[in-house]
């Protein structure tokens, strides 16, 4: 009796433990969907109603919960006191962390501690290319260093961040492209009147002009001094043949580097896991190439936590995320630290969790701003802030979003820079991004990325990626990574371009790659070397961009060049030569300098503006655009054009009056050899600028006669830079004085061969007359010559490796020089040694202190191993010799390689590298191409071969001709696809 009362009094205690299976087992489904909020679903396979009671292990009671799982009535009120317990308790330790001391900055323990580490993580399996880690490279280093050796880069162009993938410890550095110390700015420091001082205690107006921002250039009425000085140059220049640097008449030359500033450091974004973990088990870091988000996963017991990182250009922001597998498992305290707390100057703010830090450059006054939200999810957490930090405990999930900036703006007329407040436009992109979705954020941020990354594919036959990249790069060094060994080859073409991608786009500056994410960079003292160099740097940066589908990342370098180089430029060639047009020296800055600096042997080199036209004209190749070519490219390139019709000179060289070639003079080498008149590089740079602006003249229809007749009248009698010394070689001077022991990095007097192509277009005859009575010194050397010539130059020269002058550009250079002459060995040695020196001691690939372009160039130079476009209407595919055996054990293929016309060539090969198809998208423009495959070969070397020309899609044979070696498609049209098939 007393049996059967207690059972009808609790009716439905008899089937709980039945219930609370089933309540596992919802709650583990539940909990593993993506993006959870924790919810528990319970579903009843009766209609009607029941009760299921859920015993809380923090208390006795029980909790009652219906089918839709929602609490009965009975139960609320304990419910809301558990709630309201709990809360007191998350306060409690909010105010406690809250009065806890910040994080220094810069840190002075390792970003991520030494724990324990069990059960290793294995290989991504959602993405092909990625750089992917198990646990932080060497935590017993000092963490400032080891972010930038091991941390994950990211950006949206304006901004850069490198993640480190810390535990318990994120530090994430912010870096902002303007946070540039110099400048005008400089003034308005130097002239604020002191305390108890006003404005009229100034010494007047004359001081204030003599202070005044320039870009490195003169005042107006020193520009008779300096033209007078240029002339003497000259003179002694004709007289000696050669003046050596450090005579005072060189000296007098160089220019003012005062307010040219450098990039300075910006801050850190701190998250700090409020948990002590012990043990993590599966730790993994990895950084997804083709989706451009960082991803940090581990477990801790049974949690499985997850951190995602990108920055977005659609929405101007970047983003943290952090999920685990259980609800209420994120509790995390953010701070933000500014760089330049000794300036006195830095405001921290926190409005609705969204914490604020603004300072002023010491240098200029420039303000600097940053701001991050602090998005949380789950109704069950707590939050608390102070003006420093947010303290975030018990959420199921949460979003950081973070956007900087400063208050550099070029408005009005040239050159009025302003400091303009970037409260406003930040706040608005903060407002925008907390008021979407992340779902959506994270969608709209990959497919902005993938619409440029996957417009190339590059495969080597390399097996797949299975080592984490410290181990390869490890087992690389060693010599034992087999066919991994491949795809770290593969990977740092697709990492040059990821970096493009995150580094340079439309709206941004151009990539500078120096100093930006140094945080020891941060004197905000005058050096050049942290500023733009256009002697080598910042054009190599985009080598890779044009062939491999990132035209568009090229657009911030002619932005630049527009907005900044040309109005200065224009006064820097009427002051300094009282010439007509725009020229810049090798040295610049986001204030635009564009006169000569005081750097010692690299102050002087008027053809960088030449340099840069190059760009913006194969902009115009790749693109077709030809309102680009009208409004863009054609004016920078006239404009540049201009000064040298105005300034090349010619000299008298024999007593009978003769007159010999135009030269630019005075002339340099970069780096070394004095002072002379025509030096290699100067000559072919001009003459390619003049024969291109000659070229964009027929497109446009320009009107100006008078022009027209003066550049071609100069580009007939300017010397190309091409001559053939003593001892076998290309002349690195118009006089031949090379020595055959030097081992110098700069290529300069190699230009013509990569990046540019004038040396493959001359004349292949012995005489360039074809007069045979010619004198035998008058006679041009023809194209094997030169060619030949150019080999015996870079072998003299060396690999880039020695003592002092160890720069990634040097070795990424000649890997691209010796690509172009079609010598594989040489090449691919040239790219062993990049990565010897600035690779396998790099966990993340990055060589901060030599800055990105020699990783950017080697992409490149490996791209032309495997395909090239030295001009329009031609592409050479597999046709330089010896390639890696590595590369040829497997199948491969090339697809989106863009040529100099804007066509996208495809192409496969067999083991070996057999070519069996190519596929030729003739999307911009009709006409003719010349394909040449190199295992197609004569008909004496492949006569079995068969060649056939279709158009996609279709069974119409296309007419072709056949030269060996080159199929000829002499009529593409514009929109179609042509498909070349080769059988044995």
């Amino acid at each position: 009796m007393d049996r059967q009362q207690s059972t009808s009094g609790h009716p439905r205690r008899q089937r709980r433990p039945t219930l609370l299976v089933l309540v596992a087992v919802a709650t583990a489904i539940t909990l593993f969907t993506p993006y959870s909020q924790g919810t528990l679903f319970i579903h009843g396979q009766r209609q009607q109603q029941h009760r299921l009671a859920v015993q809380d292990p923090s208390s006795s009671p029980a909790l009652f919960f219906d089918d839709r799982g929602t609490a009965t009535t009975e139960n609320n009120a304990f419910l809301q006191e558990q709630n309201d317990q709990d809360r007191r308790r998350l306060e409690l330790q909010c105010q406690e962390i809250l009065a806890t001391p910040l994080l220094s900055s810069p840190p002075s323990e390792p970003l991520l501690e030494s724990l324990p580490f069990s059960a290793m993580a294995g290989p991504p399996e959602n993405s092909t290319w990625r750089l992917w880690y198990r646990k932080w490279a060497d935590p017993s280093k000092e963490s400032s260093k080891e972010i930038e050796k091991s941390g994950f880069l990211l950006g949206n162009g304006r901004s850069q961040i490198l993640v480190g993938g810390g535990i318990h410890v994120e530090r994430i550095r912010l870096s902002e492209e303007s946070s540039w110390s110099g400048g005008p700015g400089v003034d308005r420091v130097a002239h604020a009147p002191s305390e108890g001082e006003d404005n009229a205690s100034k010494s007047g107006d004359d001081e204030e002009e003599g202070e005044k921002y320039r870009g490195g250039n003169v005042p107006a009425e020193e520009a008779s001094q300096r033209q007078e000085a240029l002339e003497k140059v000259r003179m002694a220049v004709k007289e000696k043949g050669r003046v050596r640097p450090k005579e005072k008449i060189v000296e007098s030359l160089k220019g003012d580097e005062r307010g040219f500033g450098s990039q300075v450091a910006f801050g850190e974004l701190l998250v700090e896991e409020v948990k002590k973990f012990e043990t993590v088990r599966e730790y993994r870091r990895e950084l997804d190439l083709e989706t451009g988000v960082a991803t940090v996963t581990f477990s801790v017991g049974d949690i499985q936590y997850k951190r995602e990182h990108f920055c977005s250009f659609p929405d101007a922001v970047c983003v943290m995320r952090l999920e685990a597998s259980e609800p209420k498992s994120i509790s995390i305290k953010v701070s933000l630290n500014s760089a330049h707390e000794e300036t006195g100057t830095v405001e921290y703010t926190n409005v609705h969790n969204r914490l604020g830090m603004r300072a002023r450059l010491r240098s200029n006054n420039l303000t600097t701003e940053a701001m991050v939200t602090v998005a949380t999810e789950g109704a069950t957490g707590v939050s608390l802030a102070n003006s420093r930090q947010v303290v975030a405990l018990g959420f199921d999930a949460i979003t950081l979003y973070y956007t900087m900036g400063t208050g550099w703006v070029l408005t009005g007329e040239y050159p009025n820079f302003e400091d303009k407040d970037p409260h406003d436009r930040l706040m608005s992109v903060m407002d925008k991004a907390v008021g979407g979705l992340y779902g959506d954020q994270y969608l709209k941020h990959v497919n902005d990325h993938q619409t440029l990354f996957q417009g190339f594919r590059l495969d080597l036959g390399q097996s797949k990626n299975k080592l984490p990249t410290d181990e390869l790069l490890k087992a690389s060094k060693r010599g034992d990574a087999g066919e991994e060994g491949t795809y770290l080859d593969a990977l740092m073409v697709q990492y040059a371009r990821y970096l493009l991608i995150a580094s340079s786009r439309t709206g941004s500056l151009p990539l500078s790659g120096r100093s930006l994410w140094s945080q020891d960079q941060n004197t905000g003292l005058d050096d050049p070397s942290f500023g733009y160099k256009m002697d080598i740097d910042l054009q190599m940066n985009y080598w890779l961009a044009e062939s491999t589908g990132l035209g568009e990342t090229v657009t911030p370098l002619i932005d630049y060049m527009e907005n900044l180089l040309v109005p200065r430029g224009q006064d820097t060639a009427s002051l300094y030569y009282g010439a007509r047009g725009w020229l810049t020296h090798p040295y610049s800055n986001i204030w635009a300098h564009t006169g000569p600096t005081a750097q010692d042997q690299t102050f002087y080199l008027p053809t960088t503006a030449a340099w840069l036209c190059q760009h913006a004209w194969d902009r115009y190749l790749y693109s077709q655009d030809y309102y680009f070519l009208r409004d863009h490219a054609y004016k920078l390139m006239k404009g540049a054009a201009q000064f040298w019709v105005d300034t090349l000179v010619r000299f008298q060289r024999d007593e009978e009056g003769g007159r010999g070639p135009l030269m630019v003079s005075p002339s340099f080498a970069p780096g070394h050899g004095g002072v002379t008149e025509g030096a290699a590089m100067d000559q072919q740079l001009v003459w390619q600028l003049l024969n291109n602006t000659l070229e964009a003249i027929v497109v446009v229809g320009e009107r100006d006669r008078l022009f027209t007749q003066n550049l071609t009248s100069a580009l007939e009698a300017i010397a190309p830079g091409l001559k053939v010394g003593s001892w076998g070689q290309l002349q690195e001077w118009n006089l031949d004085m090379d020595d055959p022991n030097e081992r110098h990095p700069h290529l300069g007097y190699l230009w013509a061969v990569y990046p540019g192509n004038q040396i493959f277009f001359r004349n292949s005859s012995s005489s360039s007359n074809g007069d045979e009575d010619e004198d035998e010194d008058e006679k041009e050397p023809t194209r094997e010559e030169l060619l030949e010539a150019a080999r015996e130059s870079l072998i003299h020269r060396g690999m880039g490796d020695r003592p002092g002058g160890d720069f990634g550009w040097a070795k990424s250079w000649r890997a691209a020089v010796w690509a172009r002459l079609g010598d594989g060995r040489l090449s691919y040695e040239a790219v062993e040694t990049f990565k010897r020196d600035h690779i396998f001691e790099h966990p993340n690939l990055l060589d901060f202190k030599d800055g990105l372009s020699g990783l950017l160039g080697v992409g490149a130079a490996m791209v032309e191993m495997l395909i090239q476009s030295r001009a329009p209407g031609f592409v050479d595919i597999l046709t330089v010799a010896d390639l890696p055996d590595q590369w040829l054990r497997r199948s491969g293929l090339v697809e989106g390689f863009r040529t100099r016309e804007g066509h996208v060539v495809s192409s496969r090969w067999e083991v070996g590298g057999t070519v069996r198809q190519v596929e030729v998208v003739a999307s911009l423009k009709a006409g003719s191409l010349r394909v040449k495959i190199g295992s197609l070969g004569g008909e004496d070397r492949t006569p079995s071969a068969k060649v056939r020309v279709s158009l996609k899609g279709s069974t119409k044979v296309v007419e072709y001709s056949r030269e060996e070696d080159v199929v000829v498609l002499a009529a593409v049209v514009k929109g179609q696809t042509y498909v070349i098939d080769i059988d044995d």
